[in-house]
C-alpha cells in the first residue's frame, strides 16, 4: 500500500495574502481560483471560513485566475470568483494534470491514501512551510483521461465524478485543458482519483517541513521517519519551491497512526 503527498491549494501565484497557520495549527483551506469556464457554483464569497465568521473572501485582498493574467482586487469580483476546488474534501475527489502527479496517482490502488499539503505562513514567520491539511482513502482505481480521447468518451467518464473540479471545468469549457483554457495546444492527460472515508480536512495542520534553503523546503526528520518518503537527497526529501508529488512507502494504518499522533499532541 502507498501514500502520495500532493502539493495543492492557493499560493503566491494566485492569491494575496497566502493563507496562514495560527499558533494552534488552525487554518483555512483556500482553493485556487478557477482559470476559465466551469459549472462550479462555489466562490470565495460562498465558501465559509471555519475559524471566523464570514466567507473565505474576507481573507483575500487579491486573486489571479490566469497564470499570467492581471490581479483582481475588487472585493465584489473576488467574492464572485469561482474556485477550482481540487481536492474537494467534502465530496472526497481529486483530479490532476501535472505529469509527475498523474504518474504517481494513476498507480494507486483502492485502499491507498492521497494526502494534501500546502505552503502556509506561520503565526510568526512569512516562510511558507509545508503543512499537511487533509487526506482521503482511494475508493476505486484512478481514472486517466487521455487528451486524444473523444469528447463523448470524456463526458461519459466524468459523468461518474460530477463533484470533481475537472469534471466541472469540462462541463463549463467543453473539454479538459492543462494550464489556461486559451492554451488548447497544451492538452494533457488528466487523472481523477475517487475517494472514501477515512478522509477529510484536518482540524489542524501537520507541519511536514523543517529545513528551508533559499526558496526550497525539506521534510522534517520525524515526518520522514514516519512516512518513509521515496524522494530523498543530500538534504532529505524535497517539498518545493514548486511542490512535488511525494510517494511514501507506508500503509494506510501507519499513515493514520501518524495523523492520530499529531492530533493528540
Amino acid at each position: 500500500m502507498t501514500v502520495v503527498l500532493c502539493g495543492v491549494g492557493a499560493d503566491t501565484g494566485n492569491v494575496e495574502p497566502v493563507p496562514r497557520v495560527d499558533d494552534a495549527g488552525r487554518f483555512e483551506y483556500v482553493p485556487i481560483p478557477e482559470k476559465g469556464e466551469t459549472t462550479e457554483s462555489a466562490t470565495y464569497g460562498s465558501l465559509p471560513r471555519r475559524h471566523a465568521p464570514g466567507p473565505l473572501a474576507n481573507d483575500l485582498d487579491a486573486v489571479r485566475p490566469g497564470s499570467d493574467g492581471d490581479w483582481v482586487t475588487d472585493s465584489t469580483a473576488i467574492a464572485n470568483q469561482p474556485v477550482h476546488r481540487d481536492p474537494n474534501l467534502d465530496a472526497l475527489t481529486y483530479g490532476e494534470h501535472r505529469p509527475t502527479y498523474v504518474d504517481r496517482l494513476a498507480a494507486l490502488d483502492p485502499g491507498d491514501v492521497v494526502a494534501f499539503y500546502g505552503g502556509f505562513r506561520g503565526p510568526d514567520t512569512d516562510h511558507k512551510h509545508r503543512h499537511m491539511f487533509g487526506y482521503f482513502t482511494v475508493a476505486d482505481d484512478p481514472v486517466t483521461l487521455d487528451p486524444e480521447l473523444c469528447i463523448d468518451a470524456k463526458a461519459d467518464v466524468l459523468a461518474e465524478h460530477p463533484a470533481n473540479a475537472h469534471a466541472k471545468r469540462f462541463a463549463g469549457h467543453g473539454d479538459l485543458y492543462y494550464h489556461d483554457p486559451t492554451f488548447t495546444d497544451r492538452l494533457e492527460t488528466v487523472v481523477v482519483v475517487p475517494g472514501r472515508e477515512p478522509g477529510g480536512v484536518l482540524e489542524r495542520t501537520i507541519r511536514l517541513s523543517d529545513e528551508r534553503v533559499g526558496p526550497n523546503y525539506y521534510m522534517a526528520d520525524d515526518a520522514a521517519d514516519a512516512l518513509a518518503p521515496a524522494r530523498g537527497g543530500e538534504r532529505g526529501t524535497h517539498l518545493g519551491g514548486f511542490k512535488p508529488a511525494v510517494r511514501c512507502d507506508v500503509d494506510r494504518e501507519t499513515f493514520l497512526a501518524f495523523v492520530d499522533d499529531y492530533r493528540d499532541r
